[in-house]
């Protein structure tokens, strides 16, 4: 069997890379939105200008659930690797105690 190392200051700066990407991507989004409200009342009131009006809103919208789909799933990745960057500093810390224990137990 292989050993299994991990190295938890890497996955707390993968973490943090993420919450990067994670801001660049809804700065994108912001950006997005900005530019989306400049288009909302180009239409015109005409049959046309209403139809064009509601495929836009339509458009809009759907890049907006995938923008906020995309920012959650980016924070619950987030949340996960410094969570788990945690529960094995924990483990390891509750090993070197143990030893520490088992060491002072035998007199070294």
């Amino acid at each position: 069997m292989e050993n299994l190392h991990v190295d938890i200051d890497s996955l707390r700066r993968g973490a943090e890379q993420l919450e990067a990407a994670k801001e660049t991507v809804r700065e994108a989004f912001e950006g997005f939105q900005a530019a989306a409200e400049g288009y909302a009342d180009a239409f015109g009131g005409d049959d046309i200008g209403t139809l064009l009006a509601v495929a836009h809103s339509a458009c809009v919208e759907a890049a907006t659930e995938c923008f906020d789909t995309n920012v959650s799933e980016l924070e619950t990745y987030v949340d996960g690797l410094l969570d788990m960057a945690d529960n094995y500093q924990s483990v390891e810390d509750d090993i070197a105690a143990s030893f520490s224990r088992m060491l002072g137990s035998l007199g070294g």
